[in-house]
Parts: C-alpha cells; structure tokens; sequence
C-alpha cells in the first residue's frame, strides 16, 4: 500500500502528460488507474461511488449494449468486446473524482501540471507557426493546419481547447485569486491566448467550440453588470480586431477556421460534413429502434450503400453514431447518462447559488458532450480519456465547492 500512496500523492501532476500526447498511452493510463480503483475499493470495501445515480446510468448503458444491442449487431464479438471496454470510462471518471482529486490539494497538483503542458503545447504550435516545424521537427500538417507536438495529427487545437478551460478553474481554486480583478485578469488572459492559438491551428470545430465557450464565460463573470457590460464590449472589440489582423497577415490561418467554417454551414447539405452525417442517417433507417451493432457503421453503412465501400468510418457526429450503431434506445440511454452526470455535478453547486463555478462546470461538459457538434470516433480512446477525465474532475470540484 505504501507504493499506492506514492502513486496517490504524484499522478495528478503527470494525468495531462499522460493523456496528451499519445494515444496508446492515455489508453493504458486510463485502463491502469480504473484497474487499481477497484483494487483499492476492494481492499477497502468501498463502493459507494458505484451506487451513485450517474455511475448506475453507465451500467444501465452498457447492460443495453452487451444484451439487446449485441444480438443484433453484425459483428456480435466486436460489439460484444467495445461494450464491455467502454466500462472503463466511467470507472476512470470515478476514480479521479473519488479518490485521485478528492483532496483539494491533489486538485491543485493536476492544475499546475494542466498549466505545463497547456503552456508548451501552445508554446510550440507558435513555433511551428512561425518556423513550419515544431521542436521536435515535425512539421505542419498543411499550410494551413498545424499539429504542434502530436506528430501528424492535426488534433492539437480540440486538446488546447478543453486543457485550457480546465485550467480557467485554477481561479477558484486557488487563494490567490480572491480578489476580483486578479480573478478577471487570470480569466480573460488564458482565454486571448486561446483564442488566438486554436485559431492558428485551423481547426474548425475546436475554434467554434473555443469561440462559443467564450460567452458562457464572459456571462459567468462574477462582478456587477456595468463593468461586466465593458468588459464583454471591451474584449469583444479586441478578438474583433486580433481575428482581423490575423486574417490580413496570415490569410491561410483564417481561411479554414473562419471562412471555410462559414461556407460549410452555409452550404452544409451539399458539404463532406453533410454528405457523412446523411450517411449517418440513411445508416440509422436500417434499424431505427436497436441499431446495427456498436463499433459497425463502416460495414453497416456499405451494406446499405454498396457504392459506398469502406470510405466513411463513422458519422464524425455522436448522436448519429449512436443511433446508427445502438438505436433510439441507445441514443436516449446515453443521453440520460450524460444528462444524470451534469445534473448531480451542478445541482450541488446551484443549490449554493455558486453560479461561477457552475458555469466553468457546465462549460467543460459542453465542450465534450454538446450533442450537435462534430466529434471524433464514439469510440477514439484519445478523445474519449480526455471527455472522461473532465467527468471526474467536474464531480471533484462540485464535491469540494459543495463540501
């Protein structure tokens, strides 16, 4: 036990290390740390985190999956085995928020290795920006979007994104910021600054989510309404101005966040976005009610476009996915999963009126599960370890904001 408690007192700075930066390697975090949850929940004959209504929903979901949905899947073992897997995201997620994070300090300790990481990842996209390589000499996807320290993956701006309004929590949490302005400055600081970098990494959706997350901040701010009034007019003006001058000087930057985004959604019917979520859909009518097996759109959907082949993996959209794959009832099962999690992590700290917390609560939820967004793989592990951990982190801050 006396390695466990080591392990306890310094993996909270090394979580965003190991979730960013390679795949494989936030999978098996994720697995290892679910693993020694139960462990220790088993030596200590403590499993109250499993009667918890959020953590009842996941079962639920997944009892759906290995009975009902496998027995119509066309692949019964593969649905069988991501049914059974995806078990440990909600464990993980338990395991940060009742026993890794439950100390405010251990808070704490996963912030400054948040701030880190967040820091040199965006240190280095700047680098790559301005040199066309970054340190490591990887060098930009394309002209005009950026991968930073993750090699060939243009996915750097989704983690700058939630890693950066993780971070924005470090104003409630630590005392240096009980004063108002401290508290503004630190706010509408990290937001400029990732404002401006998810902008330059050319990533649509992880710009638009950035961009839209930036209003339920701003309304949040904790002070009276006349200089809240200045400020939004105030920084407002400013991402204005900065979007501008970004566009005049480096029109490539621009060209894919903001103007190739404008004409996507103005023409979305008839864009690649449009043509993969009709697949999505076309792929949902096969089976309304039940689906045709988790993890099988690409063979479900060649089945009912046989033109099709194997080009389109999965509906970039969850909800699709879900309905494609598990059926309306699996879409409704997981929603109410995500819904039960939302409700027990902000009723608490709503109950206590402490709508700022609430707010930068709300705010990383949406950032993971705002159902009407793109979205990777409902199964990408990648993606799915940093959607989970921001679970666990949110129920850790409504415990300790409520306690």
């Amino acid at each position: 036990m006396h390695s466990l408690k080591i392990f306890e007192k310094h993996i909270p700075y090394l979580l965003p290390l190991l979730l960013m930066f390679y795949r494989g390697l936030a999978d098996f975090t994720v697995l290892f740390i679910g693993i020694l949850f139960l462990y220790k929940s088993y030596k200590d004959s403590s499993w109250l985190w499993a009667k918890e209504p959020w953590f009842k929903m996941a079962l639920l979901f997944v009892f759906y999956l290995l009975t009902v949905n496998v027995f119509i899947s066309l692949n019964p073992q593969d649905s069988f085995f991501y049914a059974l897997t995806f078990l440990r995201w909600p464990i993980f997620a338990a395991a940060l928020a009742y026993w890794l994070l439950k100390q405010e300090d251990s808070i704490k300790k996963f912030l400054i290795g948040v701030l880190i990481i967040t820091a040199f990842f965006v240190f280095d996209v700047w680098y790559q920006f301005f040199q066309g390589e970054d340190i490591f000499g990887y060098s930009k996807y394309n002209e005009g979007r950026l991968t930073g320290p993750l090699r060939n993956n243009p996915v750097v701006g989704i983690f700058i994104t939630k890693y950066l309004y993780i971070l924005l929590t470090s104003v409630i949490i630590f005392n240096k910021f009980t004063k108002n302005s401290m508290q503004i400055f630190a706010i509408l600081s990290l937001l400029l600054i990732g404002f401006i970098t998810v902008l330059i990494t050319g990533e649509r959706m992880s710009f638009i989510l950035f961009a839209s997350s930036i209003l339920i901040i701003l309304l949040a701010i904790p002070i009276q309404i006349k200089p809240k009034l200045l400020i939004w007019v105030g920084f407002s003006i400013l991402l204005v101005a900065i979007t501008l001058m970004v566009s005049n000087y480096f029109p490539s930057s621009t060209d894919r966040a903001i103007h190739s985004s404008i004409d996507k959604l103005s023409h979305f019917i008839d864009s690649d976005y449009g043509q993969v979520f009709k697949a999505g859909y076309l792929t949902w009518l096969g089976n309304p009610m039940l689906g045709g097996g988790l993890h099988q759109f690409q063979d479900l959907y060649s089945f009912y476009d046989p033109s099709a082949g194997h080009g389109i993996l999965h509906p970039h959209n969850h909800p699709l996915s879900l309905l494609a794959e598990t059926g309306i009832v699996g879409l409704l099962l997981f929603y109410s999963l995500i819904f039960v999690i939302a409700k027990n992590a902000l009723m608490p700290l709503i109950n206590r009126k402490n709508w700022f917390t609430t707010a930068l609560c709300f705010n990383l939820l949406y950032l993971c599960f705002f159902p009407f967004m793109t979205h990777f793989s409902f199964q990408h592990n990648w993606m799915n370890a940093t959607s989970w951990l921001i679970v666990g982190l949110v129920f850790a801050i409504s415990k300790h904001k409520h306690g």
